[in-house]
């Protein structure tokens, strides 16, 4: 589950340092992991400095400390540590 989240996630960053697509809302609609595979909607929009306001940028994803809560049936909560 962590490297099928960590590709993910990986790929978002991605798509915001090629395209500047920032995410602003994640819906998980699939989290196979006997496919190794999610499916999602997102909703954001590309970043533009005179709109948005920029913080400290994301170097990259890691797997240091990485956590996945699975306790309530119905939400998953994440832990993830960045490389800024």
């Amino acid at each position: 589950i962590q490297s099928l989240l960590y590709n993910y996630m990986n790929e978002l960053l991605f798509k915001f340092c090629s395209d500047g697509f920032c995410a602003v809302k994640v819906d998980i609609l699939e989290f196979n992991e006997t496919e190794f595979r999610i499916t999602a909607n997102l909703q954001g929009d590309t970043f533009n400095p005179s709109i948005h306001s920029c913080g400290t940028e994301i170097k990259a994803i890691t797997y240091s400390n990485m956590q996945i809560h699975t306790e309530d049936p119905n939400k998953v909560d994440l832990y993830v540590i960045v490389d800024i």
